[in-house]
């Protein structure tokens, strides 16, 4: 196993994957608002052009494969639709770049840092 693939083992371990809302309001949504049919983890945007309020975010998937995403921000909603699903890390590589790709990676070990350190769980034994 890569220390990509062991280190996506270990954040899909320790986060919470929730199904990603697909429209709607960013400050206050609802359980009704359309949501995208698949269980995922946010890790990072990537402006495609922020005149128009465009960009594609990359997702963790339960299963530890990627998805991307397209999205419009306007005022305090957004809309998203599915680009690329069920992708591999290398893959992610094609499709973002290796600076993008490198940002999630730094963003992975960071939650695997925070999630590890004893003093961060809420039910860690203290001396």
């Amino acid at each position: 196993m890569n220390p990509v693939d062991h280190l996506i083992k270990k954040v899909c371990k320790y986060v919470s994957f929730g199904q990603p809302v697909s429209s709607g309001s960013l400050v206050s949504q609802r359980s009704s608002d359309p949501r995208m049919p698949m269980q995922a983890f946010y890790l990072t945007l990537q402006p495609k052009s922020e005149q128009e309020h465009y960009y594609h975010e990359v997702w963790l998937k339960k299963e530890g494969s990627f998805a991307i995403t397209e999205a419009w921000y306007k005022d305090s909603t957004v809309t998203r639709s599915l680009v690329q699903d069920n992708i591999s890390y290398e893959q992610l590589i094609n499709a973002i770049g290796e600076e993008h790709s490198h940002h999630v990676v730094l963003r992975m070990t960071e939650i695997v840092k925070k999630s590890e350190r004893e003093d961060w769980r809420p039910y860690a034994r203290r001396a």
